[in-house]
């Protein structure tokens, strides 16, 4: 095999820091997500008291109700990566799980193209749309699933024998996120496939299928967690990341670049038999995630291969019929603008990591961080009515001293009416009283500015207000009504 000319090694090498950078810079982000201290704080108490708990201790407003821990798994290994260095082996284990992520999607482009400027661009497009999800959550673990889940068909396509590991796969998968239903989903459509191939029908993909499916309900609800999981999916969702995706929104055009050259390049597709279901997997979910935004990360990587293959395919095209190629100059420009790029993604992550020494941050501004720990110095037991957003960061200081009206759990616990009551209040929407009649409310911690009305309620006093929240308590509970004692000063922005 003849060697690669010096300039088309350059031209792979200077893609390939491109995108090693991109992975080191967008993956290595260092905000903590609002359901964070939620994961660790759970994924603790499971290890303390050696067991799962399936009824709720923590929030007033679901007291004794069933709790369905779809992602009880993952809280263990961030409660343990916490226990083990701190925030800065949460930051290490999302960087870690993000790269092996990458690694297996760069597998499967570079098995379709082996030109740079195809699988740079599909690359530097995946990273972008994946990187949008990929916080400290346990959704990360069923990014990496799907990717390790794709590869591994893909790679049977020369040793069959690769996808006899799904299974074990799907067992674990199945104990750390409710995303492996998807996973699922994928492994049979590459069975339904396999039936349309040219050598005919194979056994292998449908076995696997189903040792996968019986594999998932070894966790500790056993096969009802697919109604779980159809409940999750199923229901409203009043939070951003399940709205519609609109190109309006500046975070979204990689994803929606992404979906239109998928959708251009389809008709470049050759071998249908083989190959069709990759492109009808990457379609189906970019209707998902146009509808709800919770899935692009998903639609990058079920994307990826086929673009690749379409890319290639119309690169080919165009070269057949066309005579145009960049001279040395320009072709060296490119090279140098790409090296000077991903060198400006090493130093704004060295910067970034100096400034905050490897820990987890967040806006101060958006947490109520000093009348959380006014609450807690005061030592009073009371059932808070917080906003979603606020609702495991308060339970991370206070649990079990407090107990919260609402939190990141959703539909594993709390149900539609219950989560309707608690948006309604703070937003002062007709039947905001309900959380305050009809569940043991206390006080409620109310954002500076919210349109809650409760200020103007008989029964109810103002006792402790900042800059972020204005804290409301019921006047027949004495002992709160002494909270704010003394000023208290904001913490700073660091996890925790």
């Amino acid at each position: 095999m003849a060697a690669a000319p010096p300039s088309d090694r350059s031209g792979r090498a200077v893609w390939a820091l491109l995108l090693a950078s991109s992975v080191l810079y967008f993956f290595s982000s260092n905000e903590a997500d609002n359901d964070l201290w939620g994961h660790v704080f759970f994924g603790r108490a499971i290890l303390a008291a050696r067991s799962i708990p399936r009824v709720d201790t923590y929030a007033y407003t679901s007291v004794g109700h069933a709790w369905v821990n779809h992602e009880w798994l993952s809280q263990v290994v961030l409660a343990l990566a916490y226990e083990w260095a701190g925030a800065p082996a949460l930051l290490l284990l999302k960087l870690v799980v993000a790269a092996a992520t990458f690694v297996l999607l760069c597998g499967l482009i570079r098995r379709r193209t082996a030109t740079p400027q195809v699988w740079g661009l599909v690359g530097l497009l995946s990273i972008a749309v994946l990187a949008r999800g990929f916080a400290i959550r346990p959704q990360i673990f069923t990014y990496f699933g799907i990717a390790l889940t794709l590869w591994l068909l893909d790679s049977s396509r020369d040793r069959r024998r690769s996808i006899v590991v799904l299974p074990a796969l799907f067992v674990i998968w199945a104990n750390l996120h409710g995303g492996f239903v998807l996973g699922l989903a994928i492994v049979g459509l590459f069975a339904a496939a396999s039936v349309l191939h040219d050598a005919g029908p194979r056994r292998e993909p449908w076995i696997v299928f189903i040792a996968c499916a019986a594999g998932t309900v070894l966790n500790p609800y056993g096969a009802r967690l697919y109604a779980f999981v159809w409940n999750e999916l199923s229901r409203t969702h009043p939070i951003t990341e399940w709205q519609a995706a609109t190109p309006s929104d500046a975070g979204q055009l990689a994803f929606f670049g992404m979906l239109a050259l998928v959708v251009v390049t389809a008709p470049l597709v050759r071998r249908w038999r083989e190959d069709g279901w990759q492109l009808v997997l990457a379609l189906a979910i970019g209707v998902l995630a146009v509808r709800h935004q919770r899935h692009t990360p998903v639609f990058a990587l079920c994307a990826a291969a086929p673009l690749a293959a379409q890319l290639e395919r119309a690169r080919g095209w165009f070269t057949q019929r066309s005579s145009f190629a960049l001279s040395p100059g320009p072709r060296r420009f490119i090279a140098i603008a790409i090296g000077a790029l991903a060198l400006v993604q090493i130093a704004l992550t060295a910067a970034r990591w100096q400034r905050d020494g490897l820990q987890l941050v967040f806006d101060p501004g958006e947490y109520p961080t000093a009348a959380v720990r006014a609450i807690g110095r005061a030592g009073v037991h009371v059932n808070l009515a917080v906003p979603l957003d606020w609702g495991e960061y308060v339970l991370w200081f206070l649990a079990p001293q407090v107990q919260v009206s609402l939190d990141g759990r959703f539909a594993t616990l709390f149900s539609e009416q219950l989560v309707a009551d608690n948006f309604n209040f703070f937003s002062g929407a007709p039947g905001w009283r309900r959380l305050v009649d009809e569940y043991p409310t206390d006080a409620a911690l109310v954002p500076a500015g919210a349109p809650c009305p409760i200020a103007r309620e008989p029964g109810w006093q103002r006792v402790y207000a900042d800059a972020v929240a204005v804290l409301y308590v019921r006047t027949d509970r004495d002992e709160l009504i002494h909270i704010n004692a003394a000023p208290v000063q904001p913490a700073p922005g660091i996890f925790p």
